[in-house]
C-alpha cells in the first residue's frame, strides 16, 4: 500500500511539473514576464505606476513601455528604453569622452517611479512653475509633471548625451499629452557646467536617486 500510495504521489507531482512546463502564460504573464525583462524592481515591487510592454523586445535593444497613470482623464505616457544590461561599446566610449556613468542608461531605476507617484500625488505643487527634473534617466518623472501638474515649463535633464536623445524621442512621442506645458530636454552636468547660470531660472528642483 504505501508503495503504490508513493508511487501515485510522484506520478502525480511529474503531471504538476509537465503542465507547468507545458502551459502557455497568458497575456497579462507575458505583460510581466517582459517587464521583469526591462526593468530593476525589487522582487515586491512598488507597482505604483502600471505599465506594460507595447512591443516585443525580442529582436532590439530598445523597448517602449506604456504606462498608465492612476488617475481620472490621465494620459498614457510612453517610454522608450534601453533593455536592462544591453550594453554596446560606443556606450563605454561615450562615457570616457565625457567623463560620466551609464547609470541613467541602465534601466529604469525603481526611484524614479516613486518621484513619479509623488509627482502625481502633489500635482498642486507644480502648478504654474518651471521645473526641472535633474539626472532624469529616461524621464518618467518628468514626463508625468509634464502631462498631469499644469506646469508653465518642464525642462527633463541628464548627463549622458545618449540619455538625452532618449529623453527628446519620449517628450517627442507624448507631446500631445502636455497641453500648454512647455517641455524640452538638456544635457547638464552637474560637476562641469555653470550652475548658477540656470539655477535661479526654475521654481522646483526635482531628483532620484538611481536606488530608493
Amino acid at each position: 500500500m504505501e508503495t503504490g500510495t508513493s508511487g501515485k504521489a510522484s506520478s502525480l507531482r511529474w503531471k504538476i511539473l509537465r503542465q507547468a512546463i507545458l502551459r502557455k502564460p497568458n497575456a497579462d504573464e507575458q505583460s510581466e514576464i517582459g517587464i521583469k525583462r526591462i526593468t530593476r524592481k525589487t522582487k515586491q515591487g512598488f507597482n505604483l505606476l502600471p505599465c506594460h510592454l507595447v512591443d516585443d523586445p525580442s529582436h532590439s535593444s530598445d523597448v517602449t513601455v506604456c504606462y498608465t497613470l492612476p488617475i481620472d482623464s490621465a494620459p498614457k505616457l510612453y517610454l522608450t528604453q534601453r533593455m536592462v544590461d544591453h550594453a554596446e561599446l560606443s556606450d563605454f566610449e561615450i562615457c570616457n569622452k565625457y567623463n560620466i556613468d551609464n547609470t541613467g542608461l541602465v534601466c529604469q531605476w525603481p526611484s524614479e517611479e516613486v518621484l513619479a507617484y509623488f509627482c502625481l500625488s502633489h500635482a498642486d505643487m507644480f502648478r504654474s512653475k518651471r521645473v526641472i527634473e535633474l539626472g532624469s534617466g529616461y524621464g518618467l518623472a518628468g514626463l508625468v509633471i509634464a502631462a498631469v501638474t499644469e506646469a508653465s515649463e518642464v525642462v527633463i535633464s541628464d548627463g549622458n548625451p545618449q540619455v538625452v536623445d532618449y529623453i527628446q524621442h519620449n517628450i517627442d512621442a507624448n507631446s500631445k499629452a502636455f497641453g500648454g506645458t512647455r517641455v524640452k530636454s538638456m544635457m547638464l552636468h552637474w560637476n562641469q557646467n555653470e550652475i548658477s547660470n540656470i539655477s535661479s531660472t526654475f521654481d522646483l528642483i526635482v531628483a532620484s536617486d538611481c536606488r530608493p
